[in-house]
């Protein structure tokens, strides 16, 4: 079985460039059924200065900048890091034409070169649960912010993209199915934030997808690499995916994602009062 909780497994099946990942973006794009997408969602949410340090890891191809860099205020200096070198290569190729000039780093989040209390904002989307070492990268993270600074972390929950999961169990009982969400998803994520963070607040993010094509659902389903049985034949998870379209018009998949907005104290003597959000 494998563990994608492991750097170098990481690095050498899924993220050693964006192609994958692509594979399972433009899934997203094509099919989700909130009118809204995320990153323009996400950015709707973030509260930060005008004028800040910001940082984000595991940055991947920078889509959450390639979507929101007309909204980037001037005052932001901001570092984009990956622990990829491909990805990183593909983020600043994407954000070659952006207005805004970017840093691009290879980082581990294990081990972030940047003094203490150095960031006004965090990002850490969708990756904290491929952390080696989930409480050690959360207190790194909490280390680099500034007093009163704010990580954001969008994750999934249990249940996403369930239908999907559903049928590779039942064309491949041996599937690799143990959702990687379950390190750090939205059931566990406030827990593992509050032994750092005294303010916590969540977000939902609500969509579903709805599948008309056979081949975009296939290459996402393989794109993931949990099934040896189907990636070295998938025709049966082709026929079935077109059986359910044919019947039903679409593959219909519940989605369950969202964010978390941690906020580092202004003074460890007077923390915050405790409270959470939940929209």
């Amino acid at each position: 079985m494998k563990d994608f909780n492991q750097s170098d497994v990481l690095l050498r099946e899924q993220y050693r460039d964006a192609t994958k990942l692509y594979d399972r973006i433009r899934l997203h794009q094509r099919f989700s059924v909130n009118p809204e997408p995320l990153w323009e969602w996400v950015w709707r949410i973030i509260k930060l200065p005008a004028n800040a340090q910001i940082l984000e890891v595991g940055t991947g191809p920078a889509h959450f900048w390639l979507t929101n860099h007309h909204q980037v205020p001037e005052g932001w200096e901001i570092v984009l890091s990956d622990f990829s070198p491909g990805m990183i290569q593909q983020a600043r190729e994407n954000l070659r034409d952006a207005r805004h000039r970017y840093t691009f780093l290879c980082v581990n989040v294990m081990d972030i070169p940047f003094p203490d209390q150095y960031f006004d904002g965090v990002f850490a989307n969708f990756m904290l649960y491929h952390a080696p070492n989930l409480d050690g990268a959360i207190r790194e993270l909490h280390r680099v912010l500034k007093p009163g600074g704010r990580l954001y972390a969008a994750t999934n929950g249990s249940g996403h993209m369930k239908q999907l999961k559903d049928l590779l169990r039942q064309l491949d009982p041996k599937a690799w199915l143990v959702g990687v969400e379950t390190s750090f998803g939205l059931e566990n994520g406030y827990d593992a934030l509050r032994r750092y963070f005294p303010v916590v607040n969540s977000y939902h993010y609500d969509d579903a997808l709805q599948v008309t094509e056979v081949e975009p659902l296939v290459a996402y389903a393989l794109s993931g690499g949990i099934s040896e049985l189907l990636g070295r034949d998938s025709a049966p998870l082709r026929e079935a995916i077109q059986q359910v379209i044919a019947r039903e018009g679409m593959f219909f998949i519940q989605k369950r994602s969202g964010l978390f907005e941690a906020i580092k104290t202004l003074d460890a003597d007077n923390p915050p009062s405790y409270h959470v959000q939940t929209r």
